[in-house]
């Protein structure tokens, strides 16, 4: 994403390929006929420029001319279309690229941030500046309870209050797909890591795994006597962990190769769980001011000292060394796994009170989010707790106060693929069709 003052020219430009890039001897001076018109844009769908381009070229050599035109060669750049971002080696037209046809321009890499709201909006912020890049408004009829970024960082899975799930284009903004199959408000989402799957919670006490990419249902998980209120998939994608409001925990395994674990201790709903980035531990909260940590084999481990006020949100770092609490007192506090000690507590409302709905770490850890039921969306240094960006509230038109923050989650952004890997897959995909 270029921010405002990257270009010391118009917005909007005109480029013939002849000019930029470096085209075969037979195609050097194309004819006109053979060009066609895209527009480069930015993620909040500004557009960038127009460009007039060749189909045998590469999006390696389209990227280089963005760059060179933007006197920023040295900036790291991708490009995404239709949600995808583009394989440097493939030619323009195998990228599906047509006359019109609009390419989002991507800063690599770049920490972005979406967070949900009680109105039905979903924003996307740069963490970096702490601009709303793109706006998912009007886009459903429902408070959007759960949020998840896909690993790719081009789309991202929203659960709302009506039932509905749905996957959206980050570039685009665009609705992708929708899974059908709870008939009760969502309470949790959350993409595998390994990109096969997702998972929903809902309030007919039911999780579900599905395939992303088709959308098919693959599995639904009974047990709970209440509303599932949050799940995690584990690290290595093999199970889902699930809290429910009638307080007990359970690991479910999505391949079938291992057996399904109850766990019990609280006294209280569920409101959040999260696994330790190795994989080892389970971590829950819940309204009755506990944190309890479980081996993944179903044994309580420890439990950390209440923090005097119910648990709404949970998040580990990175390196597995530090966990998030956010609590109904409008604190966050960060805990020592290694000494189960309090090292730092952020007063993420400034003194007031308001439930901490959701607390997110950077994925170098050096950040963290937090989300409030007052409307406030912060981001702190999560080393000493300084206030690195406090993002604009969400007031709905015709409204005095902001609307609450449901949830937030951080990405890095969208991975530049190997190269030729699109292509690869292409040729297997024709290879298939071809056999059947």
């Amino acid at each position: 994403i270029f921010a405002s003052g990257d270009f010391s020219y118009d917005d909007i430009w005109i480029l013939r390929v002849r000019q930029q890039f470096s085209m075969s001897e037979e195609k050097h001076n194309p004819r006109e006929d053979e060009l066609f018109m895209i527009t480069i844009i930015r993620m909040n769908g500004i557009p960038l420029a127009k460009m007039k381009v060749h189909p045998e070229q590469t999006v390696g050599e389209l990227t280089h001319a963005i760059k060179v035109a933007a006197q920023a060669t040295e900036l790291d750049l991708l490009l995404a279309f239709d949600s995808e971002v583009l394989d440097v080696d493939e030619m323009l037209h195998e990228a599906g690229l047509y006359e019109g046809c609009s390419v989002t321009a991507i800063r690599f890499p770049e920490l972005f941030i979406a967070a949900t709201y009680d109105d039905g909006v979903t924003k996307i912020w740069s963490a970096e500046s702490g601009e709303c890049e793109r706006t998912l408004a009007g886009s459903v009829d429902a408070a959007v309870t759960a949020v998840s970024f896909a690993p790719t960082g081009l789309s991202l899975i929203l659960g709302c209050m009506d039932g509905a799930v749905g996957l959206w284009s980050v570039p685009t903004g665009n609705l992708i797909r929708e899974y059908q199959g709870h008939g009760a408000p969502i309470f949790a989402v959350a993409a595998s890591p390994n990109g096969k799957l997702m998972a929903t919670g809902s309030s007919d006490r039911t999780a579900m795994v599905w395939d992303f990419n088709t959308g098919r249902c693959l599995k639904v998980f009974n047990g709970h006597r209440g509303s599932i209120n949050c799940l995690a998939f584990a690290p290595d994608s093999k199970s889902v962990g699930s809290g429910s409001e009638d307080a007990t925990l359970k690991l479910w395994s999505v391949d079938g190769k291992t057996r399904d674990i109850n766990m019990s201790g609280h006294q209280g709903s569920i409101q959040a769980v999260a696994f330790s980035p190795q994989g080892k531990a389970l971590s829950s909260g819940s309204l009755d001011g506990n944190v309890k940590v479980w081996s993944v084999k179903g044994h309580l481990d420890w439990s950390l000292p209440s923090p005097g006020c119910s648990v709404c949100a949970l998040g580990y770092s990175p390196d597995g060394m530090n966990l998030a609490v956010g609590g109904t007192d409008g604190n966050c506090r960060i805990w020592s796994v290694g000494t189960g000690s309090n090292i730092l507590t952020i007063e993420c409302n400034f003194g007031y009170p308001g439930n901490i709905k959701s607390v997110a770490f950077s994925p170098a850890g050096t950040l963290l989010a937090t989300g409030s039921q007052d409307g406030s969306l912060n981001i702190w240094s999560s080393q000493t707790g300084q206030l690195k960006h406090q993002m604009q509230a969400h007031v709905p038109d015709g409204q005095l106060r902001p609307s609450g923050v449901f949830a937030v989650a951080f990405s890095a952004g969208p991975v530049p693929p190997q190269p030729g890997a699109r292509l690869n897959q292409k040729k297997k995909a024709n290879q298939m069709s071809s056999v059947n």
